[in-house]
């Protein structure tokens, strides 16, 4: 299938931990990391997240001008089955253009910046992310940024639809039996479809790492 050249981007504890065992949003990223960050950001034609983390976190997905010179803001892509998007969040503001995958019809109004593009949905209920990802090639999306959540990153990472991932581990341990991890999902179920990755580097960046790893096909 054609598509979009796809990154993944996170950071966790060295126990694999991105969040903390309720849920809420803990700051794992160094600034050297967040910076990081924010150029491979500048760098996509858009960058992708599930509604959960809008939910959570409210994130504004646009590039910050004091971690890089002359920002660009991609377009900002937001996986919602059932548009549970709210009208006040930061990723629908007008900074940047914003696309709304959603199954059903949405009867919230948004600005002129925010278009919603029906999609079908996989046996998991989920956006089906073939389609999503075919649709993305008619907005010129050449290169997207995936950023979360953990069960949006498994479902790259399991089908196959990712080339980069940046992993950044910071000096911290989390725990938690049920703590959220970079890859949720139903996890895998026989040896053979375990995801393969090879190390392309690994660098130091303040007091933590940077690992850059490709999928391995």
């Amino acid at each position: 299938m054609k598509r979009p050249y796809v990154i993944i981007n996170c950071a966790m504890s060295a126990d694999g931990k991105i969040a903390s065992p309720t849920g809420h949003q803990l700051r794992i990223s160094n600034e050297e990391d967040i910076k990081s960050m924010y150029n491979l950001r500048n760098s996509n034609d858009a960058v992708l997240v599930g509604v959960g983390t809008i939910l959570s976190d409210n994130p504004k997905l646009t590039v910050k001008e004091q971690y890089v010179k002359n920002p660009r803001n991609p377009i900002r892509i937001i996986l919602d089955t059932h548009c549970r998007t709210k009208p006040n969040s930061l990723a629908v503001d007008e900074n940047a253009k914003t696309l709304i995958f959603a199954n059903e019809e949405c009867d919230k109004k948004y600005g002129d910046n925010v278009e919603i593009i029906q999609c079908g949905i996989d046996s998991e209920g989920l956006i089906d992310l073939e389609e999503m990802l075919e649709k993305l090639l008619n907005y010129e999306i050449n290169k997207l940024m995936v950023e979360g959540g953990s069960t949006i990153i498994w479902n790259f990472l399991k089908q196959g639809f990712v080339d980069d991932l940046f992993v950044f581990i910071g000096p911290v341990i989390i725990g938690g039996k049920y703590t959220p991890s970079m890859a949720d999902g139903e996890g895998i179920t026989k040896n053979e479809n375990i995801v393969n990755l090879e190390v392309v580097d690994v660098n130091k960046i303040g007091n933590g790492i940077l690992v850059h790893y490709r999928l391995i096909k």
